[in-house]
Order: C-alpha cells, then structure tokens, then sequence
C-alpha cells in the first residue's frame, strides 16, 4: 500500500513513552510497514494480520502489539508490570526462525521482566 500524503516515518522518541523505548534501543525510527501500523499495533486491542515480504518489519510489529501489552498492565505510579496477568504468542513457521525470535524477543524484552520461551511440537 502506498503511504497517505503527508506519511513520514515515526521516530522512537517520540513515538513511545520513555518506558517503552529500550524495546527498539538500537532503531532510530520506525520503518514504513511499521509506521503505517504503529496506531492500530500499539494503540489498540485491534486484531492485525500482517502479510509481508522477508525483512519488511514484521518482527517490530510483533514487538508494537507486545508493548501494548505491557502497556496495559503497566502501573503508572510506579512503572511496574503486572506479568502474570497476561501472555503474548508468537507464531513461526519453523524452529529455527522460533529460536531466532525467542533470542531476539528474550533480549529486547528482558528490561521489563518479561521471559521468553519456546513452545514446539517437537
């Protein structure tokens, strides 16, 4: 889909609350793909299927929808989690790709407490 007029990609600082921001540590904005569904990702409970080529940014929009999350259970007095009162599921096709983005995941989720692990059928 093209960009609406006027699109410009979203930058991590002022897309996210500070609380958020060590997700994408390493990114300075967020891309297209992600920047066109930054608001329905991480600003609602809204289902989303993302359909994409390799490398398109999928793997942040995951990451948007599990800041949400977090977001939402997120005590704003204190900054702390309620971890236990929700789960996030990612689906891949296969395990070595499950491997990759329970490292990738695992990493970028750590400065909220959250753990990440591996489901299979093997």
């Amino acid at each position: 889909a093209k960009p609406p007029p006027g699109f410009r990609l979203l930058p991590i600082a002022e897309a996210f609350d500070e609380w958020a921001r060590p997700a994408f540590a390493s990114t300075k904005s967020l891309n297209r793909i992600q920047s066109m569904l930054y608001e329905s990702a991480f600003r609602t409970n809204d289902n989303l299927l993302v359909c994409a080529p390799t490398g398109a940014g999928k793997t942040n929009v995951a990451m948007l929808t599990m800041l949400h999350a977090l977001g939402t259970h997120r005590n704003a007095d204190d900054g702390t989690f309620a971890l236990d009162a929700f789960k996030c599921v990612y689906v891949a096709p296969m395990k070595a790709l499950v491997q990759e983005m329970v490292t990738n995941f695992g990493k970028r989720l750590a400065p909220y407490g959250v753990r990440v692990r591996e489901l299979s059928g093997d």
